[in-house]
């Protein structure tokens, strides 16, 4: 881990590489190919493998930006991925190891949705439910909407907020301005469902949670530096998506 640019000005960016790899338990039953059986223990003790070093090994680069409490990972690296849920669930039990939460409390973390998804949802004709989760947020100095939810629920000692709405029958949910904000600070700090249908009458549901934000992007290795092209997508994403959900 360590800063972005060298001359930055703080809290600048912060990157750095997640390595994964296979802890191989060696008191575990071993198998031979070749006779397929079970090894036996004669085969298995003149397995020497030194204890620091780890098999199927890959690496995955991020970038954080303090400021804006958004992270950048590769999903992708060499022939090897990370999934989205995989990826989530690895930066929420690093965030929350016993030594940060003790003296910084819980941090909840949330993959973006698809911003064109998400758009879309909010744009559907007929819709016949909305329920929308949201922990607490990280404001930020774009963030308006997520600090009067943060200073509401702080006040009324709140981690958790839901809300459901069901339309009444044969019509649809109207989204207001306090709703559509709410909408955006749900999808960023939590969830957002919507069920409903579309002009055709037929039916659409979508999830945030169905649908994390994914980047592809094709470049020419001997023209571009891999790492090169995730931070300009990174910096680019992180412009987009601060202008998406200052809303």
């Amino acid at each position: 881990m360590f800063k972005l640019e060298r001359d930055q000005k703080e809290p600048g960016p912060i990157t750095g590489d997640i390595f994964r790899y296979t802890d191989i338990d060696k008191n575990s039953q071993w198998f031979n190919t070749t006779t397929n059986d079970f090894a036996s223990e004669d085969e298995v003790g003149r397995v020497r493998i030194p204890e620091n070093l780890k098999p199927n090994s890959s690496r995955f680069s991020y970038i954080f930006y303090p400021q804006q409490h958004l992270l950048f990972y590769e999903g992708y690296y060499d022939g090897s991925s990370i999934g989205p849920r995989s990826a989530e669930r690895f930066f929420d039990r690093l965030l929350n190891d016993p030594h940060i939460a003790e003296e910084y409390g819980r941090v909840d973390v949330t993959h973006i949705p698809e911003v064109d998804a998400l758009s879309k949802a909010l744009k559907l004709r007929h819709k016949e439910r909305i329920e929308l989760t949201v922990k607490r947020p990280n404001p930020d100095d774009h963030a308006d909407a997520e600090r009067q939810v943060l200073e509401r629920m702080r006040a009324q000692n709140v981690e958790l907020y839901e809300q459901k709405y069901k339309a009444v029958h044969g019509q649809s949910i109207e989204m207001d301005n306090d709703l559509s904000t709410m909408a955006y600070v749900s999808a960023k700090n939590g969830s957002f469902y919507v069920k409903g249908k579309d002009e055709s009458f037929r039916p659409v549901e979508f999830s945030t949670v169905n649908h994390p934000l994914k980047i592809i992007e094709y470049y020419d290795p001997d023209v571009d530096l891999t790492f090169n092209v995730f931070s300009r997508i990174a910096s680019s994403m992180k412009d987009t998506l601060v202008k998406l959900f200052k809303k």
